[in-house]
């Protein structure tokens, strides 16, 4: 981790810089400034894929050490927010803040606006409120939701992929008294990383990979203790950034 290029910026800067990476200028009086270094750094990219991973963050990549991301990152932005959470991350990236379309902007309305095509996969409640009338597809599993995106990441501009299995699973794990809250997460986030690791073996030449992660649809009381309980209380959300 330690060779990775890393920078830091704020997570309502996502719509503005994925806009000009496929070459469309954002609407700067309505939102913030894009992340310039990722600009220059991805120019001329032909389509995008995002995969918003719940409750995968710093500390995460760092301490369960996926292996596909942590070998193939090129670049790390920490994002600053005051709300790192699934529902406030998914408010950042669709609107730009957290006003509901300031000024008639949404972030896939704007992109579908100017001739640019986007999908996006995940649950039901969540496309019905941010999809913004982009073509979306309801899956009730993060297996259901890989399976669609193999059909989805080379066929569109944009593809959305949201893997949000956690809270369903920690649920019936705990009615059933079995794995921790860390343990499923760790075990959760090393099979979405084999899945996205597919995902980009499939993914054509001229395209950007986008592993974006939050802290989950709630507050945790996690288990860890002494300086690793601090230092996940002090992480943020990520964006990995992976082209090919």
């Amino acid at each position: 981790m330690s060779e990775l290029e890393t920078t830091k910026a704020y997570l309502n800067q996502l719509p503005a810089t994925l806009l000009s990476l496929l070459n469309i200028d954002p609407p700067l009086d309505h939102i913030p400034k894009p992340i310039e270094s990722i600009i220059q750094k991805y120019k001329g990219v032909k389509r995008v894929s995002i995969n918003l991973i719940d409750n995968f963050g710093l500390f995460e990549i760092t301490y369960f050490k996926p292996r596909f991301i942590i070998t193939n990152s090129e670049v790390m932005v920490l994002l600053s927010t005051k709300n790192p959470y699934t529902l406030g991350v998914l408010h950042q990236l669709m609107f730009g803040g957290f006003e509901v379309e300031p000024n008639g902007f949404h972030f896939l309305k704007y992109l579908n606006g100017h001739d640019k095509q986007s999908c996006f996969i995940g649950r039901e409640k969540d496309l019905k409120r941010y999809d913004g009338g982009t073509l979306s597809k309801s899956k009730d599993s993060d297996m259901q939701t890989w399976v669609e995106s193999a059909k989805a990441i080379n066929n569109y501009d944009l593809s959305f992929m949201h893997y949000l299995d956690f809270e369903a699973l920690h649920k019936q794990q705990q009615r059933l008294k079995r794995n921790t809250p860390e343990e499923l997460i760790e075990k959760l986030i090393l099979r979405t990383d084999k899945w996205i690791h597919a995902n980009y073996k499939q993914l054509r030449p001229g395209s950007l990979m986008i592993i974006l992660g939050d802290h989950g649809r709630s507050r945790m009381d996690f288990e860890y203790s002494g300086k690793i309980a601090q230092w996940r209380e002090a992480s943020v959300p990520i964006a990995v950034f992976i082209s090919k």
